[in-house]
């Protein structure tokens, strides 16, 4: 009996650890979120909230591939880690389609 009580408790603890590794917020899982808390585009905002800085610049870049855009940097004066816009740089977003 002894036995079954331990391999129990060990089974719901194994259990709650796994299920707080899987529900934490995808930003927090890779350790990379965001650096901009307030955002000026639907897709960066969205894309941040789904899974932080890398699935921000997979959206970007996905973005960037539908309009032919060649380069970040027509719209980014810096890139990694914040990803600075260009004075431009939002109204050529825009201008492409985005929103």
């Amino acid at each position: 009996m002894l036995k079954l009580g331990f391999f129990a408790s060990i089974t719901t603890i194994l259990g709650t650890l796994a299920f707080a590794t899987l529900t934490a917020a995808p930003a927090e899982a890779d350790g990379t979120a965001c650096v901009h808390k307030e955002f000026k585009t639907e897709l960066v905002q969205q894309a941040c909230e789904k899974g932080g800085q890398a699935e921000a610049k997979t959206a970007m870049k996905a973005f960037m591939k539908d309009r032919k855009i060649k380069s970040c940097n027509e719209c980014h004066a810096k890139l990694s880690p914040s990803y600075d816009l260009k004075p431009d740089g939002l109204e050529k977003f825009q201008k492409a389609g985005g929103k």
